[in-house]
């Protein structure tokens, strides 16, 4: 099996529970499970797709010399995912963004995943602790494999930087993935808080998907869509919506469809959100120690300590309509 990875370049995979499990049915939805959930329904951006991130995460480990079981629940991480990612998280107000995390158990074991593992001789609920797996993830602000993927991933397609000189001075220690330069490591700590404010915490599209998980909201309280539904892709959601009579619901979709604008820091605002705030600090290798980027830049230390206390005051905005 080759994969042409945007990142990574072309692999070819060989081992048969890699090429089985690609192809069952769980991991083929997420081909239709965009990245940054409705934006590009409503907005000109890119649908990345969970299916290329997944699999993004499983090559990178796989690069880092990681075992069969860890590339394997690198791949298997995102299975769990509703339609439109973490949209989900503003349904049901998870601060952490970890909806999905809670369903990883029951959405593997309920399909043919288990079979496909058990078949190879390997344990189900062995890779499905990724506590077991210190490359594929690790609390922030540490480097993993999922927080390392969708930086690069992200940074080429949406923001055209260049991000070989990162992924070429990725390196392991101790089961942690680390940077191999001090001013490199300064520059991605940086670096990725832009990346949050420019994409993952960008006011607007919070604000859009803020609007939209009202309307999903709405369409769960009215039986219009039901929780076991959100299992499905984002197209099939919806079109739940769209062809429901539900005044609520397609007063939000109007809203998206035709554009708005957003003027932050309001006095009376029309809309009060939160969302997460990612950071990272990146480990680095100094003289045959492992420490943190910041210890390095008053600077970067300043930038993420900022940046965490810009996303995490929330948005105030009034929303003009187009």
């Amino acid at each position: 099996m080759l994969i042409e990875d945007a990142v990574y370049g072309d692999r070819e995979i060989e081992e048969e529970v890699l090429k089985e499990l690609i192809d069952s049915r769980p991991f083929q939805r997420l081909k239709n499970i965009h990245q940054a959930g409705p934006q590009p329904f409503f907005m000109d951006k890119y649908p990345m797709t969970r299916y290329e991130h997944s699999l993004g995460v499983m090559l990178l480990l796989r690069d880092h010399g990681a075992s069969l079981e860890e590339q394997i629940a690198g791949l298997l991480h995102d299975v769990p995912h509703t339609a439109f990612s973490h949209m989900v998280d503003f349904v049901y107000d998870t601060d952490e963004h970890d909806y999905h995390d809670r369903f990883l158990e029951k959405v593997v074991k309920d399909s043919e995943i288990p079979e496909i593992l058990e078949k190879h001789g390997l344990d189900v609920d062995y890779i499905l602790d990724e506590e077991n797996f210190g490359l594929l993830e690790r609390d922030a602000p540490d480097l993993c494999a999922d927080r390392i993927d969708y930086f690069l991933r992200d940074s080429q397609r949406y923001g055209d930087w260049k991000v070989d000189h990162f992924a070429d001075s990725l390196t392991s220690v101790g089961g942690m993935f680390v940077l191999d330069d001090r001013e490199l490591a300064i520059e991605y700590g940086k670096k990725y808080a832009e990346a949050d404010e420019e994409w993952w915490a960008n006011p607007k599209e919070v604000i859009l998907t803020e609007i939209f998980a009202k309307a999903v909201k709405e369409a769960l309280e009215q039986d219009v869509l039901t929780e076991e539904e959100l299992f499905g892709t984002d197209e099939q959601v919806m079109e739940k919506l769209r062809n429901s009579d539900n005044k609520l619901i397609q007063e939000k979709l109007e809203l998206l469809d035709n554009g708005f604008e957003i003027e932050l820091e309001a006095e009376n605002p029309d809309m009060e959100v939160t969302t997460k705030a990612r950071a990272v600090d990146p480990p680095v290798t100094v003289d045959g120690e492992v420490r943190k980027a910041s210890e390095f830049s008053d600077e970067l230390k300043k930038r993420i300590k900022e940046h965490k206390e810009f996303v995490k005051s929330g948005y105030s905005v009034n929303i003009k309509e187009k």
